[in-house]
């Protein structure tokens, strides 16, 4: 184990939103970073019920969480402190039909954007195995289930 171990594995359920071929976006705009919408899972709750709860929180929309895509495990350093994430990402459709153009945040702090997947690198996406998994085809990269877990850990 790394001297500098995080103290906690934070659960992160995410959601992979599409429309005309563009993939939903959460921009920390502070850190200027970009990922797939979600948020933390509360103990007691299952991650699929932490993603519904995020959307509404963080966009007032409602969605249908559909097929677990992928986990992802993630090690890094993020302002000099260590963390360690799993990543539960999921299909989700708007309940309310087509998504909306335009994806208002409920939050200062956050920014939605629809970003075609050929860009991602130059939206500051992370976490990295999360983008090479999206740049290689997404749900469509999956032909068995041991490629639906990705383990990556950052160098110190």
């Amino acid at each position: 184990m790394p001297s500098r171990a995080p103290k906690k594995i934070e659960c992160i359920a995410r959601g992979l939103a599409v429309r005309d071929g563009r993939v939903l976006l959460c921009r920390n705009i502070e850190h200027d970073l970009a990922y797939l919408p979600g948020g933390h899972v509360d103990p007691g709750e299952t991650a699929a019920e932490a993603l519904a709860r995020e959307f509404t929180e963080e966009c007032g929309l409602s969605v249908r969480v559909g097929a677990f895509l992928l986990a992802n495990e993630h090690i890094f350093t993020q302002q000099g402190k260590p963390r360690h994430e799993w990543n539960v990402v999921f299909h989700v459709e708007h309940s309310g039909g087509a998504w909306p153009e335009t994806v208002t945040s409920l939050e200062s702090d956050l920014a939605f954007e629809w970003c075609e997947v050929a860009v991602l690198p130059e939206a500051n996406f992370v976490p990295a195995p999360l983008l090479a998994w999206l740049l290689a085809g997404g749900p469509d990269a999956i032909s068995e289930p041991a490629d639906a877990w990705v383990s990556h850990r950052e160098p110190d």
